[in-house]
């Protein structure tokens, strides 16, 4: 048993990494974003294509490691400074076009016959934006150092927040429809003891487990091994996401970001990013790699009006919502437009939450697969169409 465990590991691996590499580059060359490449090559091993199939419960599990790495990486790499530059905009400007995007989904989705909440959960999966979709187009064009690049990049910070908020609320909306419980005063009461819970955690994790931290890695730093301090490293996450979900009951999402924020906080941040990278690109590349091997394109034809409707949130809600805003806060044309444009996509944490979703039943399968297809279509598009935006304006 365990034989054949490890031979459809080495399996995933040789042909997930394989087919990644040449279609990342070919996607790369071609002037859009690897993730589109991770994730046809995910599909093409995946069970709904007629191609080469893998064992799709080895990739899962290698997907959840993947999650944690990605959520320490954007909790290592959270800056408050990108965020204060730029606050004024950027975060009532998030806050404002999550809800929009939000509500329109909420509201279509339910017209086309699914639940209310089963909208809200799209549309919070629509709501967020990739980053790493996003700083591809900014450094592709050489606009990552301009006002819409200091724009989108605080905005996605605080939808990166907001996504935090959203894995919390996730269970509890879970257990509510679990239990059937639509009574005000329970509800009151469930997400007072949550947010009892959540400053419990934080307050923990950012004093006693700082302190801790700190001391650890410092400790282990001066041993100069790299070895043993990736290793430390890799398991104070792991045991602060793994902590964080059996006592408090979060995500190991929520877990490994709070565990990238604590050492991105200690004296040896610079060194702890430089360790885990390459095992973090590895393991992000499998994720993606297993959104595509679920992806089922069937569903999309069934489904098409509200693959349709998907689309156009992402397409045009969303960006529209974003240059109305900035322009609001009396940015020029040119910056609002350069913002919305950036933003117009979804990628990794649409999936995380998709995901995290689907597992607590919030989802049907059908809608991870439009949130999917709808990635694939935004993904593909967002890249050459900032570029059109960059030649216009340096023209």
């Amino acid at each position: 048993m365990l034989e054949d465990y490890s031979v459809k590991l080495v399996l995933v691996l040789t042909i997930g990494f394989g087919l990644s590499s040449v279609l990342g580059y070919l996607t790369f060359k071609m002037g859009l974003s690897p993730i589109l490449g991770y994730l046809f090559a995910g599909y093409i091993i995946g069970p709904f294509s007629p191609g080469i199939v893998v064992d799709i419960k080895v990739t899962e599990q290698l997907a959840e490691i993947g999650v944690i790495l990605m959520m320490f990486g954007v909790g290592l790499y959270f800056k408050w400074q990108d965020l204060l530059s730029v606050r004024k905009i950027a975060i009532p400007g998030a806050i404002l076009q999550m809800l929009i995007a939000i509500g329109a989904t909420a509201v279509s989705i339910s017209l086309l016959g699914w639940p209310f909440y089963t909208g809200l959960i799209i549309g919070m999966a629509l709501g967020v934006s990739s980053t790493i979709v996003m700083l591809r187009v900014f450094v592709d064009n050489k606009m990552l150092e301009t006002t819409q690049g200091h724009i989108a990049i605080g905005w996605t910070i605080v939808e990166d927040l907001l996504t935090v908020v959203v894995l919390i609320l996730m269970s509890v909306l879970a257990e509510f429809i679990d239990r059937g419980v639509y009574s005000i005063p329970v509800i009151v009461e469930t997400l007072i003891i949550v947010a009892f819970k959540m400053i419990i955690l934080f307050a923990l994790v950012f004093t006693l487990g700082q302190r801790i931290v700190s001391k650890l890695l410092a400790f282990i730093s001066e041993t100069q091994s790299q070895e043993l301090f990736t290793i430390a490293i890799l398991a104070l996450t792991f045991m602060i996401a793994t902590g964080s979900s059996f006592i408090f009951g979060t995500s190991f999402a929520l877990g490994a970001f709070l565990a990238g924020m604590v050492i991105g906080r200690t004296k040896v941040r610079q060194e702890a990013a430089i360790n885990s990278l390459p095992m973090r690109d590895a393991f992000v590349v499998l994720f993606f790699l297993s959104i595509g091997m679920l992806f089922n394109p069937v569903p999309i034809i069934e489904y098409w009006p509200q693959f349709l409707c998907v689309l156009a949130v992402i397409l045009l809600v969303k960006p529209l919502a974003t240059f109305t805003i900035v322009k609001l806060w009396k940015y020029p044309t040119e910056i609002a437009l350069g913002a919305a444009l950036a933003l117009a996509q979804i990628g990794e944490f649409s999936f995380i939450l998709a995901e995290e979703a689907l597992n607590l039943r919030l989802l049907p399968d059908p809608a991870f697969d439009i949130i999917v297809a709808a990635a694939f279509v935004s993904i593909a598009l967002n890249p050459p169409i900032f570029r059109l935006y960059s030649q216009a304006n340096t023209n």
